[in-house]
């Protein structure tokens, strides 16, 4: 396991990026207050996953997909793609501080 951050530090809304497994990683918590974390990594081309906190959305902007935030899912995706996959989730675990940890 490894420390990413706390539940304290982070506000609704808010995300942070994190090193995990030799990659970065993303850590959001919602507008409705749930911690998520998914790679930052698109599964298509391998582009930088960013967190747009004004339509609740995960972007990838080098060919403008989007996913859903509370399960990674695809919300939509260029049409130049037959298809698309969801994004890779990352397992978290919060201790009795209210720290965040990856598993």
């Amino acid at each position: 396991m490894e420390k990413i951050g706390s539940v304290k530090d982070l506000k609704r809304g808010e995300s942070i990026s994190f090193q995990y497994q030799g990659k970065e990683g993303i850590l959001v918590k919602t507008k409705k207050g749930k911690l998520v974390a998914y790679s930052r990594v698109c599964p298509h081309e391998g582009g930088t996953i960013v967190w747009d906190a004004d339509i609740n959305k995960l972007l990838c902007e080098c060919h403008l997909s989007i996913f859903n935030v509370d399960d990674g899912t695809v919300y939509k995706y260029s049409s130049v793609f037959d298809k698309m996959d969801d994004l890779t989730p990352i397992k978290l675990e919060i201790d009795d501080k209210k720290d965040i940890y990856t598993i």
